[in-house]
């Protein structure tokens, strides 16, 4: 339906798995995806939640042909450059960067609370665009002050 609709750029986010990676590029493959970016969910360290390295199975996508790789929903702390700066060894292509706003705190109410603010965000955004990341965003308990206050910070 994406692709009927006209989409450019497909994003499979969140990933945990190399497996998932590959029935999504097999897949887009067979449709006829023009671009697909993939992120993956993982460990300050490069691990995937599966436990292997991850910046061997981002280069194996983009030898595949991914658009992008990276992570997403990452909690932005002081080692997310340093992510970015391991990762960015083993890709050539753009290099995704989309953490969270910290690490969750569940309240009484059972709902996620992100402790970090836009402008701590931005900073450690810019760390990670110094050492490498193409593509900058964020993910769960980030809003559009967060996108405004890397924009000013990235490019001033």
């Amino acid at each position: 339906g994406l692709l009927d609709g006209g989409a450019d750029l497909l994003a499979a986010e969140t990933l945990l798995y190399p497996l998932e990676a590959e029935a999504i590029l097999t897949a887009a493959e067979l449709e006829g995806a023009g671009a697909v970016m993939y992120t993956f969910t993982m460990q300050p360290d490069g691990s995937l939640l599966s436990g292997r390295e991850a910046g061997p199975v981002l280069r194996e996508l983009e030898k595949g042909g991914a658009a992008a790789v990276g992570f997403n929903c990452v909690a932005a702390d002081a080692f997310t450059a340093g992510l970015v700066s391991k990762l960015r060894r083993y890709v050539k292509g753009p290099l995704v960067c989309k953490p969270n706003a910290g690490v969750p705190l569940i309240g009484a109410d059972g709902i996620a609370q992100y402790p970090m603010g836009p402008e701590e965000f931005a900073v450690i955004l810019k760390d990670c665009a110094e050492l490498g990341a193409d593509v900058l965003g964020g993910c769960c308990g980030t809003s559009p002050e967060f996108i405004r206050a890397v924009k000013k910070r990235v490019l001033p």
